[in-house]
């Protein structure tokens, strides 16, 4: 498997949360039809977690959580040049958290599966 360096895994996450970010305010991944409901498409921003875990070989996680940071103000300016503001900021900030969250998660979670993987295959050896 092909690794990066822990500086550009923070710039491939900030990259793959932008992408997913767009992707859902444009609707291009559509995943609720009633306006007034649960922000499913929050599930989404696992996926750059765990891509950036599998990638970076050393410190996957802090990658990242730093490429959501960084993603963050990002995401507020083109939601502020491209969209129409339909929220107030305290709301963006909310989801802005949420969506740091689920990426971490995402990382977290890919770390677990890879340590019960390999802890699976030691045992398996012996």
């Amino acid at each position: 498997m092909t690794h990066v360096q822990g500086k550009y895994g923070t710039a491939l996450c900030c990259l793959l949360f932008l992408t997913i970010f767009i992707m859902l305010k444009t609707e291009l991944i559509v995943v609720r039809n009633f306006a007034p409901g649960p922000e499913y498409g929050l599930l989404l921003f696992m996926l750059p977690g765990m891509v950036t875990t599998s990638l970076v070989k050393q410190s996957g996680l802090f990658a990242a959580f730093f490429g959501a940071v960084l993603a963050i103000p990002l995401c507020y300016l083109i939601r502020v040049l491209y969209f129409v503001r339909v929220r107030p900021l305290w709301q963006e900030m909310a989801y802005a958290a949420s969506a740091i969250f689920w990426c971490v998660l995402g990382a977290l979670i890919f770390m677990l599966i890879q340590g019960l993987w390999q802890h699976w295959h030691r045992r398996r050896a012996r």
